[in-house]
């Protein structure tokens, strides 16, 4: 099946613009993914960053309160000391819900165990200072500082892995955005070479002069050339019929010279001579 140049034409400036189309789409599609990851990483990170950072004051929070308990035993710093507390656990719960990662729900299940045992040793002294009863207090501060300095490394642990998490999301961000650069890059490169490439394919079939005519177009033509020349009048009938005459007698002749008969030859070619003479001439008598 022969393709004709329209078409070729059309086909090739649909395939230009679906592959215009797939671009735009796929830069739509990445640009939104991207979008949404920015604001995943700026929500939520950030959001969990700024939960770490409370948790931390709380927790201090718990261990000034609790010192000055132990040391003035009002039951007001003990208030505020189970406040802090509430506070803590509100904060740890929010974290939990957000910390997708494994490594930051590990840390947050050992900052929860830190916390209790804290929370165990100062709720013992606290019983024996409303019992009025001796116990070793010095022994009871090492093991709580103890705790507060595992507390409060765990809690930096965090809030690196916090800012590792976000850092390894804007590189994913970072990454994404160059391939979509890279790909839409590429894509116009294609897309000048191909619609290059096509216009002057096109371009030289249509100034490209046709060669050889097909028989159906000299059909066609020499129809033409007769409706013009008026061949159905009785004069065009008659120069049509002395022109196939004339074809007989040059075959003739051809034929003779081919046999070395140069008399007969001559004697065809005077007779034809005459005829167009005869023919050239209205006022010659015409015989035959």
């Amino acid at each position: 099946m022969v393709i004709t140049r329209f078409w070729r034409l059309l086909l090739s400036h649909l395939a230009i613009l679906l592959l215009s189309t797939l671009a735009g789409v796929y830069s739509i599609i990445e640009l939104g993914s991207l979008s949404g990851k920015a604001r995943t990483a700026l929500d939520s990170n950030h959001r969990l960053i700024g939960y770490q950072e409370a948790l931390t004051d709380t927790f201090l929070s718990q261990v000034r309160y609790g010192g000055k308990y132990i040391i003035t035993h009002t039951e007001g710093r003990h208030e505020q000391f189970h406040q802090f507390k509430k506070d803590f656990m509100d904060y740890l719960s929010l974290l939990k819900i957000l910390g997708e990662a494994e490594p930051i729900k590990t840390s947050l299940l050992r900052i929860e165990r830190l916390h209790r045992q804290y929370h165990d040793l100062f709720e013992r002294e606290v019983q024996y200072i409303r019992a009025h009863q001796t116990y070793a207090q010095s022994r009871y501060e090492q093991e709580r500082e103890k705790i507060v300095e595992s507390s409060i490394s765990e809690l930096d642990r965090l809030k690196a892995q916090l800012r590792t998490d976000l850092h390894e999301r804007l590189e994913g961000i970072e990454q994404g955005a160059r391939t979509a650069r890279s790909i839409a890059i590429v894509t116009t490169l294609i897309v000048l070479f191909l619609g290059t490439l096509f216009s002057f394919k096109v371009s030289r079939g249509i100034n490209s002069p046709l060669t050889e005519p097909r028989p159906e177009a000299n059909a066609v033509g020499l129809q033409s050339i007769d409706a013009r020349l008026g061949i159905d009048n009785p004069r065009a009938q008659t120069l049509k019929a002395w022109r196939a005459r004339a074809a007989e007698w040059l075959q003739s002749l051809a034929w003779l010279q081919s046999k070395g008969l140069a008399t007969g030859a001559l004697t065809l070619l005077a007779a034809w001579n005459r005829r167009s003479t005869i023919w050239r001439n209205p006022t010659t008598p015409k015989g035959n």
